[in-house]
């Protein structure tokens, strides 16, 4: 088996780090850049390359892109400390789970916006001492 990345990948990986090395001389840079790094302005830019929702189907306005080519953006984003919150939980999250659960009404009113950068969406970790990690929740009988 040849792991090697295709001349497609090292493309797409030297394009994402010059967008994300240009976002960070203009935003400044983030640590925990998904959560942290907000940019509605980059986010819109993103979108301008296919590259929120480019792993959805098509049919849904999304690239229909392999995950390993999200993977690439997404490391080269966070590596550089650019501003990708604003569009992270449209991207991998909100979005999918429209694509999959959504109404046909939900889906034509929510995933263009998300795809085009205009909306920020979030998720709640309400858990105590667990936000997302399900592995830490507790749970108790009462009577």
């Amino acid at each position: 088996m040849d792991f090697a990345w295709s001349a497609e990948h090292v493309a797409l990986r030297a394009r994402a780090r010059n967008v994300a090395n240009a976002a960070v001389k203009k935003y400044g840079r983030f640590n925990d850049t998904w959560m942290n790094g907000y940019s509605k302005e980059f986010s819109e830019e993103l979108a301008t390359h296919g590259w929120i929702g480019m792993t959805w189907p098509t049919e849904f306005g999304g690239g229909g892109r392999p995950p390993i080519e999200r993977l690439i953006v997404a490391e080269e984003m966070i590596a550089a400390g650019a501003p990708i919150a604003a569009s992270w939980f449209a991207d991998r999250q909100m979005g999918p789970a429209l694509i999959a659960y959504g109404t046909k009404q939900q889906q034509d009113e929510f995933l263009p916006n998300m795809l085009a950068g205009k909306t920020t969406w979030c998720i709640g970790m309400s858990e105590p001492n667990a936000g997302s990690d399900l592995a830490s929740l507790k749970t108790f009988a009462a009577d």
